[in-house]
């Protein structure tokens, strides 16, 4: 059998067997094996190391498709040098990078005024953790609720909340912005409640101080559970000056 026969063959062997990282590197490989006289385990090292990056790289992809992202937001992309709170913000903030807090059930909570970040930092932090392949799901609160409303209506609820409480990280924005009726706040409630008892991480943005959460929950006690399960174990970045301002008319 021909060389160019041989090669054809195990490229198909190596797709039957699920392995696309190892297909596309071998012919590369076994090129450059020849010219640096690579030995037989350096060659197998090659392309275990090839499909192990082959499968990482579809797995950030699946997290990322999985996320829902809006738009895709980049650390290395914001601002830090623009106002006081930023600057203050900025080394806690890129702390949080390393993901540690999603071993922790740290929420990370992000309060001020429209246009100074909040979203952008949060789903930054979304997509890093969609790098590390970590589960993320980032939705706003008005389409989580109507969401689960909806669900409720069709008796599958209970379905529709696991979609909310089991990623390793939730991204919910806007967070306690418009006023919510009492079968609002009870799946909101529910979607809190259950990620605090599993020490997942909950990351919200909000502009809204926690004592103005009473105003949005039709019962206040129902606003300080919320309130005080979040932030129990949360890291909370005060928020200022709007970037959407810097250049005024």
């Amino acid at each position: 059998m021909k060389d160019d026969d041989k090669l054809a063959m195990i490229l198909a062997q190596l797709r039957w067997l699920r392995l696309p990282g190892m297909a596309r590197a071998l012919e590369a490989l076994l090129t450059r094996a020849t010219k640096t006289n690579m030995t037989p385990l350096d060659i197998v090292g090659a392309l275990a190391d090839a499909e192990k990056a082959s499968r990482i790289e579809s797995a950030i992809k699946r997290r990322v498709r999985d996320a829902r992202f809006p738009e895709i937001s980049t650390i290395d992309a914001f601002d830090f040098s623009f106002d006081a709170s930023r600057r203050k913000a900025k080394a806690r903030y890129l702390a949080l990078a390393d993901l540690g807090f999603l071993e922790r059930g740290v929420c990370p909570i992000f309060v001020g005024p429209p246009g100074t970040g909040k979203t952008f930092l949060a789903r930054a932090l979304a997509y890093r953790a969609c790098q590390a392949t970590k589960s993320v799901l980032c939705t706003s609160a008005p389409r989580m609720l109507n969401d689960l409303q909806g669900a409720e209506l069709h008796g599958s609820v209970e379905r529709a909340l696991r979609k909310y409480t089991r990623p390793a990280l939730l991204v919910i924005d806007d967070f306690a912005v418009l006023e919510m009726d009492t079968a609002q706040a009870k799946l909101a409630f529910q979607v809190i409640s259950d990620r605090y008892e599993r020490r997942r991480s909950t990351c919200i943005t909000t502009n809204r101080p926690f004592k103005d959460w009473p105003k949005v929950f039709p019962d206040a006690l129902n606003a300080q559970i919320i309130a005080e399960r979040l932030t129990e174990s949360a890291d909370v970045f005060l928020l200022e000056k709007s970037y959407r301002h810097r250049h005024p008319k």
